[in-house]
């Protein structure tokens, strides 16, 4: 594992500090849940575009491992129960994906990816509650947010590069790529106004903005030229910052 990627996972795991009450502690686990499920998603499509890299292919497993972990790690049990069997269905449609070689992909299966993938999002946002607001929590929001978009972004590129961008149910399923890049830059703005008193906090998003700016414009022409291993690679980097 990348020295990015042990970073990435361990800032994820002391988010959850014994220090929190169950409540909170199970609604951080939530929004990392919603992390997780975004990072498979864009690590799944980077296999199909990279024909199975094995680099991609141990980024994919180390997160799997942490989303697994996420799921039997949820603080309130009954919750825990009522997400198992949405995770449990994108895991086996995202394994079965994998399996794949990039050019036998089953579409079947990509619409099942894409349909499971949307269901257990939206039942981990249904179960989310407005934590108090926090840097902490206002910084893992827009985590999410980035890595949502690099899910977008890298699965249209997969999804045209092999043709199967006909049968892709997730652009139904989501809001287009430049809407969300607009959102993000609207919400990093108003991060970045909200903890100016914080020399820490203001240093860190500057470092975020100092990326974005690279990244916003090809983001907002999608359509136009496709740079998923650029855009990959700099959200990685964007989320790293965020949740650290």
């Amino acid at each position: 594992m990348s020295a990015t990627l042990r970073r990435y996972a361990l800032t994820l795991l002391t988010l959850f500090s014994p220090l929190l009450n169950a409540a909170q502690s199970s609604q951080y686990t939530l929004l990392a849940q919603e992390l997780s499920t975004y990072r498979l998603l864009t690590l799944f499509h980077l296999l199909r575009l990279e024909q199975g890299a094995p680099e991609v292919k141990l980024r994919l497993q180390a997160e799997l491992e942490n989303f697994e972990h996420l799921i039997h790690e949820q603080a309130d049990e009954a919750l825990a129960s009522q997400l198992q069997p949405s995770a449990q269905r994108f895991q086996t449609a995202l394994l079965d994906g994998a399996r794949q070689s990039h050019d036998e992909i089953d579409f079947y299966v990509l619409g099942e990816l894409s349909q499971s993938g949307h269901g257990l999002l939206q039942l981990i946002r249904q179960h989310q509650v407005e934590l108090a607001d926090s840097p902490a929590s206002m910084d893992l929001r827009q985590a999410i947010l980035m890595q949502q978009i690099a899910a977008e972004y890298v699965r249209e590129a997969a999804s045209f590069d092999s043709g199967s961008a006909v049968y892709d149910r997730a652009q139904e399923l989501s809001e287009p790529v430049d809407v969300l890049a607009q959102t993000f830059s609207q919400r990093l703005a108003q991060l970045q106004h909200a903890t100016a008193e914080s020399a820490d906090q203001r240093a860190k998003l500057e470092q975020v903005r100092v990326i974005w700016n690279y990244i916003e414009q090809p983001l907002l022409d999608y359509r136009e030229r496709s740079l998923p291993f650029v855009i990959s690679r700099y959200s990685e980097q964007i989320v790293v910052l965020l949740i650290n």
